[in-house]
């Protein structure tokens, strides 16, 4: 795949600087991982033939799989002595939990070696990449799911699909403000004369704005988010209903006879489990007007969904904005929508404001995950959601950019 574009790329001087050195799973860091994985499985073996006998494995003279499974031992040893230490902006304790070193199985510490051989590498790429001004962009994005692409999905997708997630992802896509940048042409944007750079043509055009661009690919992440929602809110009202009555407690047991162990009933994960009448109502085919029996207001969120019967209403505002500012979009539409819960609480009900972010490029918020969790939708079903989330908003996001030069809007 060597179009165009990637000439613009190779004579620029970006090409193969930033594509490879971001986050993507390189095959540098697949072939370590491999060689220590095998290192490891070698000189630990159970068989003391095989670990008394195990061959030294040929790579290069610059790296070793046993100097680097060494120091991963040594780097896990000290991280039991440090202990469970805070990362980022979320409280002590708030990551994920990986079992000791000292407590961990053969299984486990090999899990933990290799583990660790990725994050040095993860490290490395993240301190090239700092270093570049527009590359490296992402490395100030907050309050955003990591999406690191296999190699295999790589493989899978369209040439097309890959080219722009790729050169979206790091801004080296044909822009206006990118080729005035490399051949010193027109830097002004083709629908309003504005000087245009990326960031631009996908969230900033006003012609775009008024011709409803971006109303359409909003619509499109919509319709995935609320097929998610619409699925978990049939299933959860198919369930049989609520026990008017909690369970017994405890029983009679006579003298000499062992108390039966009672399981509590398994419930289903989320807040929805606490009725079986939901409501859901999306702001697409029709316009959306708030149900009046929780309160009264102009306002339009995305989705609305509420039950009568516990009195809990879930405002929810999808925006697509620029992945550099997905908490600014999050804190903007918490406060818009802060009078509306007041209100609706004065009226009894319970109302909480979901604020969700995805990305313009595909990157999708954290709000976005713990939205779905909160609702019960979790593991498989929770990575299709998000997968199903980013393609949509990646495609239409790319199908902007095909028409970035049309005067004329005929979404597709």
């Amino acid at each position: 795949m060597y179009n165009n574009d990637s000439k613009i790329l190779h004579n620029s001087g970006l090409y193969g600087k930033g594509i490879l050195e971001l986050p993507l799973s390189s095959l540098t860091e697949e072939y370590k991982s491999s060689k220590v994985r095998l290192e490891m499985m070698l000189t630990e073996s159970r068989d003391p033939c095989i670990a008394g006998n195990a061959p030294t494995l040929a790579t290069g003279r610059k790296w070793t799989p046993a100097a680097a499974t060494h120091q991963a031992k040594s780097s896990l040893k000290h991280r039991d002595i440090v202990g469970h230490v805070q990362r980022g902006r979320g409280g002590l304790g708030l990551g994920e939990s990986k079992p000791a070193w000292c407590k961990a199985s053969p299984l486990q510490r090999r899990g933990l070696v290799v583990e660790e051989i990725r994050r040095e590498e993860q490290a490395a790429r993240c301190a090239r990449a700092i270093s570049q001004g527009k590359q490296g962009r992402w490395m100030c994005w907050e309050d955003v799911e990591k999406r690191k692409l296999s190699w295999k999905e790589i493989w899978d997708m369209e040439a097309s699909r890959t080219s722009f997630l790729l050169r979206a992802t790091y801004d080296v896509l044909p822009s206006p403000a990118n080729l005035s940048q490399w051949y010193g042409e027109d830097p002004t944007c083709h629908l309003c004369s504005s000087p245009a750079n990326l960031k631009h043509i996908m969230v900033g055009c006003k012609t775009s704005l008024a011709q409803g661009r971006y109303t359409w690919r909003h619509n499109q992440v919509l319709r995935c988010l609320a097929a998610s929602l619409e699925s978990r809110r049939m299933f959860v009202n198919s369930l049989p209903p609520l026990p008017s009555h909690p369970p017994p407690t405890g029983q009679f047991v006579r003298e000499g006879e062992k108390q039966p162990r009672i399981r509590p009933p398994k419930t289903e994960p989320g807040q929805l489990a606490a009725a079986r009448d939901w409501r859901l109502l999306v702001d697409l085919e029709q316009r959306l007007c708030f149900p009046a029996e929780i309160a009264m207001t102009n306002l339009r969120p995305d989705l609305v969904l509420w039950s009568a019967s516990v009195r809990r209403v879930y405002i929810v505002e999808l925006t697509v904005p620029w992945e550099d500012n997905l908490g600014e979009a999050f804190e903007r539409k918490k406060l818009r929508y802060a009078e509306l819960a007041a209100d609706a609480e004065q009226q009894g009900w319970k109302a909480i404001v979901l604020p969700v972010e995805v990305g313009c490029r595909g990157f999708v918020g954290r709000s976005v995950t713990s939205l779905l969790k909160d609702m019960g939708i979790r593991g498989q079903a929770q990575r299709q959601s998000i997968k199903a989330l980013a393609r949509a908003a990646e495609k239409a996001s790319q199908w902007l950019w095909i028409r970035r030069r049309d005067n004329t809007w005929a979404p597709r």
